[in-house]
C-alpha cells in the first residue's frame, strides 16, 4: 500500500482552516464572558488605614487605565477612600505591609489573560492623612492624575503618566523641602504652588504651550523666590513629549 503525503498546498490549507476555527472559538469565548460580566459593573472596594503607631508612609499605586484623584482626608486615617472597577472580577483593592513603623502601600488586582485582551478602567479616590511623613509614587498608563493633598505630609512625589492630564495644587503644602518628578507622554500639566516659597523647575519639553505666573528664567529653568524667612524650597522636574504646562504660585493666580 502506497502513502501518498500531502502537498505543500494541502497542508497550508489545512493550517489556515485551523487558525480560522481558532479565532472563531476565542471570539465565541470572550462574547460568552463578556455578558457575563456585564451584571457586575460598576463594583467599588473602600479602604481605611489608621495611624496605630505608624511613623512614615511609602506608597507606590499604578493604574493601566483609569483616573486617580487624591485630596486631604481626617485624622483619623492615614489613608482612606475608594477604588472603582467596571467590573468586579478584576476589582483591584489597596494593599498595605508595616515595617519598622514604615507603611508600604500599593495596588493589588488580579490579572489573566482576558482581562489582559479586554483591558478595564479603575477609578481610585484617596484622602491623606496629615499628620506624618509621605512619599508617593503615582502612575498611571493611561488616564488622569488629579491631586490636591492640603496639608498632608509629603516628603517625596513621583507622578507619571503615559497620557492624561496631571494637575497637582500643593498651595497648603506646609513642609520644609519636597522634590517633584513628573513624567507625561502626552497631556497638559498643572501646578499650583504656595506663594511663600522657593521654586525651581527644570523642563524638558516636546510640542506645548507654557504658561507662567510668578515664575521667571528661561528654557534651561524657572524659578520663583520669596523674602519670607525660612520658606520651604521646591524642587520640580518635568520630562514631557506632547501638552501645554502651567506653572502658578497662589497669590498670583488670585489677582
Amino acid at each position: 500500500m502506497i502513502c501518498t503525503l500531502p502537498s505543500t498546498r494541502q497542508i497550508f490549507c489545512w493550517l489556515f482552516l485551523i487558525m480560522i476555527l481558532s479565532f472563531g472559538l476565542g471570539g465565541i469565548v470572550l462574547l460568552i464572558e463578556s455578558d457575563k460580566t456585564k451584571p457586575d459593573l460598576e463594583e467599588s472596594s473602600d479602604f481605611r488605614i489608621p495611624y496605630d503607631g505608624i511613623e512614615t508612609v511609602r506608597m507606590n499605586l499604578k493604574v493601566d487605565t483609569g483616573t486617580i484623584n487624591i485630596t486631604d482626608g481626617s485624622m483619623e486615617e492615614i489613608l482612606s477612600g475608594k477604588v472603582h472597577a467596571d467590573t468586579n472580577h478584576y476589582l483591584p483593592r489597596l494593599t498595605h505591609a508595616i515595617t519598622n513603623k514604615t507603611l508600604f502601600a500599593s495596588d493589588d488586582r488580579h490579572s489573566d489573560l482576558f482581562h489582559e485582551m479586554i483591558g478595564g478602567e479603575e477609578k481610585w479616590d484617596i484622602r491623606l492623612g496629615n499628620q506624618i511623613p509621605m512619599s508617593l509614587m503615582i502612575s498611571v498608563g493611561a488616564g488622569d492624575i488629579h491631586m490636591a493633598p492640603g496639608d498632608a505630609q509629603i516628603s517625596e512625589l513621583a507622578l507619571e503618566s503615559g497620557a492624561g492630564s496631571i494637575f497637582l495644587n500643593i498651595t497648603a503644602w506646609k513642609g520644609k523641602d519636597l522634590p517633584i518628578r513628573i513624567e507625561n507622554g502626552a497631556g497638559d500639566i498643572t501646578i499650583l504652588f504656595p506663594d511663600q516659597s522657593h521654586v525651581s523647575v527644570s523642563l524638558d519639553r516636546g510640542l506645548g504651550n507654557l504658561l507662567l505666573t510668578g515664575f521667571s528664567g528661561n528654557a534651561h529653568g524657572y524659578y520663583h523666590t520669596t523674602d519670607k524667612p525660612d520658606a520651604p524650597v521646591i524642587h520640580v522636574t518635568i520630562s514631557q513629549g506632547l501638552g501645554d504646562v502651567t506653572l502658578r504660585t497662589e497669590n498670583a493666580m488670585k489677582k
